[in-house]
C-alpha cells in the first residue's frame, strides 16, 4: 500500500505541473475538479453510496477544519469561487484526469480505497492553492455531484406514453 501512496503525489503534481503551462488557472481548476469527480466515481464504484458519501462528508470537513483553523489563527479568508470554465480547460480536464485514472488503475490493485480517499485530498488541496482560496463545501460539492443527478435523469425509465384517440 505505501507504495501506491507515495506515486500519488508526484503523479498528481506532475500533471498539475503540465496543466499549469497549457492553460489559466481558471481552466486548471476545471481540470482539479474533474479529476477530483474521477476519484470521486472511483470510490462509488467500489464502496457504492455509503463510500462515496463518507467521501464527502470528509471533503466538507477538511474545508470546515480549514476555516476554522483560518478563524483561529485571526486570518479572514474570503471562499473561493469555482471560475468559469475557459477554452483551455478541456486541456487541463484530460491532463488532470489522466493522473486520477493512473491512480484509480493502481488502486484497483489494493485491498481498500485509503489510496484513492488520500488522492481526493490531495487534489482538493492542490485546488485550494490554485484558487489561493478553499472554495464553499456546497460550491464543491454541487460541483462533484452534478453529473450524478444529470445521470439519473438521463438513464431514469422514461414515463410510459399515454395513447389517446381522438374520434
Amino acid at each position: 500500500m505505501s507504495s501506491f501512496i507515495e506515486m500519488i503525489e508526484p503523479v498528481i503534481d506532475h500533471s498539475l505541473t503540465i496543466a499549469n503551462r497549457r492553460a489559466s488557472v481558471g481552466d486548471v481548476a476545471h481540470g482539479l475538479i474533474a479529476a477530483l469527480k474521477r476519484i470521486r466515481s472511483a470510490v462509488e464504484e467500489v464502496g457504492g453510496y455509503t463510500m462515496v458519501s463518507i467521501l464527502d462528508g470528509s471533503i466538507r470537513d477538511r474545508l470546515i477544519i480549514r476555516g476554522l483553523r483560518a478563524v483561529r489563527s485571526g486570518e479572514r479568508e474570503l471562499p473561493a469561487t469555482i471560475p468559469v470554465a475557459g477554452p483551455r480547460s478541456l486541456i487541463a480536464e484530460t491532463i488532470m484526469v489522466a493522473a486520477a485514472e493512473t491512480c484509480v488503475i493502481y488502486g484497483a490493485d489494493e485491498p481498500d480505497v485509503t489510496g484513492l480517499l488520500y488522492a481526493a485530498f490531495m487534489l482538493v488541496d492542490r485546488l485550494i492553492e490554485a484558487l489561493h482560496a478553499a472554495p464553499t463545501c456546497d460550491d464543491l460539492l454541487a460541483c462533484l455531484q452534478a453529473d450524478d443527478e444529470r445521470d439519473e435523469i438521463v438513464f431514469a425509465d422514461e414515463p410510459e406514453a399515454v395513447l389517446a384517440s381522438v374520434h
